[in-house]
């Protein structure tokens, strides 16, 4: 699922996986990339998010994709690994203005969540609903922007066996400093997690304008963080003298 424009939806932008909890599943292998998925929700369902996914799906990718304006009428995620999802990596992508958060898992096992802008979330920004006794997922080099909601929310019980987190930038545009579930980064550090990660804004160009272009001084770049190329997302621009597609 590359390459598409997703827009004016009632619920989720794009779903992939169809086995509750960690039964036998026949999804893998899926990509999910280059894809702008705006407007989908719009406060009329919930439980929802601009990209979900269900059950085991080894080796699937969700990346480079621009996912934003996610409304549930109750929750609403930009990337939403539900029940049993398990082996998915989901890196290089922009999400913004969520009602309840950038990523949501719920329950699940062995992620990797890496290299995304997660910016401006109403109710949350990084959602973890439940602990299991394996790891739910590693969490590094990304950028977290926000003005409102909790930073790290709901349940954050376990050791870093079960929770990676590192290497992440993490910024509270309204001045206040970040707090995480054992209180300030300090303590949190003290935890095991976010060892080598940092609070400081990261400098996009114009995030009131929704352009998340880092600016030549941004601290990301000390971390690991690749900067984005959103050049190419959304539909392909056909090539000059290309004969135009049948309607």
């Amino acid at each position: 699922m590359a390459h598409n424009e997703i827009s004016d939806l009632y619920y989720t932008g794009v779903s992939v996986g169809w086995v509750w909890g960690y039964g036998p599943s026949v999804s893998r292998d899926n990509r999910i990339e280059s894809n702008h998925i705006h407007h989908v929700g719009q406060g009329l369902l919930s439980d929802l998010g601009g990209v979900y996914t269900l059950g085991l799906s080894p080796e699937t990718v969700v990346r480079n994709n621009v996912i934003h304006h996610v409304e549930g009428h109750d929750k609403g995620w930009g990337l939403y690994t539900d029940e049993g999802s398990t082996g998915i990596a989901i890196e290089n992508n922009l999400v913004y203005c969520t009602s309840h958060g950038g990523f949501h898992q719920h329950y699940g096992r062995e992620h990797v969540v890496r290299n995304n802008v997660l910016a401006l979330g109403r109710e949350a920004q990084v959602v973890r609903s439940s602990d299991e006794p394996h790891r739910s997922f590693t969490f590094e080099r990304n950028i977290v922007y926000y003005r409102t909601g909790e930073l790290l929310s709901s349940v954050w019980s376990g050791g870093t066996d079960r929770i990676t987190l590192d290497h992440n930038l993490y910024w509270d545009a309204d001045g206040s400093p970040p707090r995480f579930p054992a209180g300030d980064l300090e303590a949190w550090q003290e935890r095991g997690f976010d060892r080598h990660s940092r609070v400081a804004d990261p400098r996009f160009e114009d995030p009131d304008h929704d352009d998340f272009r880092l600016k030549a001084d941004s601290p990301a770049g000390a971390l690991g963080f690749r900067p984005l190329n959103l050049a190419a997302i959304g539909p392909r621009t056909p090539p000059p003298g290309a004969t135009p597609a049948p309607k």
